[in-house]
């Protein structure tokens, strides 16, 4: 049974059906495309910042240090007030200046032991140094299968003052990047120092 009402809709356009989901497709493409493109950016691009010439850097409680000609400032391992962290070819400098309430042997077996703490590395010597600055302390030496480093500890057991300084490179850059290390170490200065 047909009805005229049915009959009317017969002869009305029919509408086309749209097929919205490759478009939608594409556009899902590109935003995962793009998050996905500077994720791997950001998570790629250190924040070093390259230093002028000179510069001193305060790392915190009155601990200062003039990082070598071409190094530059790691601010994702820099805490204002406590660390900096600088890095140049083939090797970093982290300074770490803090309250320490025990004796410098303490801070150095303290400082023994997070060096120990990865296992592939192992303690090769320890030695006193005194630096043209005047920090007066003990270095160790460490090595590793890829690493070659030093860490300088000095304690000031009258005003319970501790820096700690790590400066790891490269096995086959530890020579050339020795010298600047070794300046930077020289340059640093602490608030008894003023």
């Amino acid at each position: 049974m047909t009805s005229a009402h049915s009959a009317g809709l017969s002869g009305l356009p029919r509408r086309e059906p749209y097929r919205t989901w490759p478009g939608s497709l594409v556009v899902v493409f590109l935003i995962v495309l793009l998050v996905g493109t500077l994720v791997v950016v950001d998570d790629n691009t250190s924040g070093a910042e390259e230093i002028p010439p000179g510069t001193t850097i305060e790392v915190g409680r009155g601990v200062t240090y003039v990082p070598a000609d071409g190094w530059y400032v790691v601010r994702e391992g820099t805490t204002p007030g406590s660390t900096s962290q600088v890095s140049g070819p083939g090797g970093s400098l982290t300074v770490q200046a803090g309250e320490w309430d025990g004796t410098a042997a303490e801070e150095v077996e303290r400082t023994r032991r997070r060096i120990l703490a990865d296992t592939s590395l192992r303690v090769t010597g320890e030695a006193s140094f005194h630096t043209a600055g005047g920090l007066t302390g003990t270095r160790l030496a460490y090595v590793g299968p890829h690493v070659q480093g030093r860490a300088w500890v000095a304690v000031d057991e009258d005003t319970d003052d501790s820096v700690i300084v790590f400066a790891p490179s490269a096995a086959e850059t530890f020579r050339q990047t020795s010298a600047q290390v070794d300046a930077m170490v020289d340059s640093i200065r602490t608030g008894a120092d003023s």
